[in-house]
């Protein structure tokens, strides 16, 4: 299971609620990269993602596009690099 400096070194610096979201799936370190990378592929692309590995990756997903949502809606564009 990964850790909050896991998800921070993956994602970046969110609010403490996305994190504690991405913690409650339980997601390793691995499972929340392939997400972020399934939602960029899309977002770039404008493929459909590819299929998860697992359902905790589709959780974890989830919870990035209601991120990106939000984000678009305050007029952020959300484009996060998978090493920043």
């Amino acid at each position: 299971m990964a850790t909050r400096e896991d998800v921070q070194s993956i994602l970046g610096d969110l609010d403490d609620l996305v994190i504690e979201r991405v913690l409650a799936t339980g997601a390793t370190s691995e499972e929340i990269a392939e997400a972020l990378a399934s939602l960029d592929d899309a977002q770039r692309s404008g493929d459909q993602p590819h299929l998860p590995t697992s359902g905790t990756v589709v959780e974890v997903r989830a919870i990035l596009q209601e991120l990106a949502a939000d984000d678009q809606e305050d007029g952020v564009i959300y484009e996060r690099d998978l090493h920043p």
